[in-house]
């Protein structure tokens, strides 16, 4: 009888054990790695009420042009534009606060037309090339676990910093190559204000969305890895 005794306390004290090392293991993983794919960005916006910078010199195109003289302004039409695309690293400092940074990238590609002039006056609306914008973005960050469990949990995430606005126009040229013909770059402050996060999956990989206003998106989704 005694034997049995002591065989059930020490089986209760293993599962015991074991289930706070599990709750250990949770909550003592310290890092976390993800990637996430967002729309609604605010370089996206930016991008939207933005046109490329105007190109400059069209004495310059007109000597690349094949055949016409460049008049007027060039106007823009999206030929391809990405998701803003970021990786994210935080670092658990206790069970509710994270700090890390965020950083992203996004472009757009925009087929560029201008009104040309030829030798017998006519005028013709063509396209000339393309314009090219790209941000990179990187944003240091905060996240607040309101709800911790297993396998899923609920957040808040702020981030704060700055965006690199790179623009570039390239005009076809009669010799079958690209010319480059105006190029500018300029930062901006950006951010991140993620108002709710949910993740679900297992203790270590989670899949996860985020509802919020952004760099990241207004929508948001990604993969997480804990460890």
């Amino acid at each position: 009888m005694k034997t049995m005794k002591k065989i059930m306390i020490a089986a209760l004290f293993v599962c015991g054990f074991g289930v706070n090392a599990q709750a250990q293991d949770y909550y003592e993983t310290k890092h976390d790695v993800a990637i996430t794919v967002g729309t609604g960005t605010t370089s996206q916006i930016f991008n939207g009420l933005s046109d490329f910078s105007s190109v400059m010199g069209s004495m310059m195109i007109t000597g690349i042009l094949s055949g016409g003289e460049l008049i007027g302004y060039t106007s823009y039409d999206i030929k391809m534009e990405t998701p803003t695309i970021t990786a994210e690293y935080f670092y658990h400092i206790n069970k509710v606060v994270s700090l890390g940074g965020i950083v992203g990238f996004n472009a757009r590609i925009d087929d560029m037309y201008g009104n040309i002039r030829y030798g017998n006056d006519t005028e013709k609306k063509e396209k000339i090339g393309e314009g090219k914008r790209i941000n990179l973005t990187i944003l240091p960050a905060a996240k607040f676990d309101w709800l911790r469990k297993k396998h899923f949990g609920l957040y808040s995430k702020v981030a704060a910093g700055i965006t690199l606005n790179i623009d570039k126009q390239t005009v076809d040229g009669g010799d079958g190559k690209e010319h480059e013909v105006a190029k500018d770059t300029e930062t901006f402050f950006n951010f991140q204000a993620s108002v709710l996060g949910v993740e679900a999956g297992s203790q270590r990989v989670r899949g996860f969305a985020e509802l919020g206003f952004g760099e990241q998106g207004i929508i948001l989704a990604g993969i997480r890895c804990k460890f």
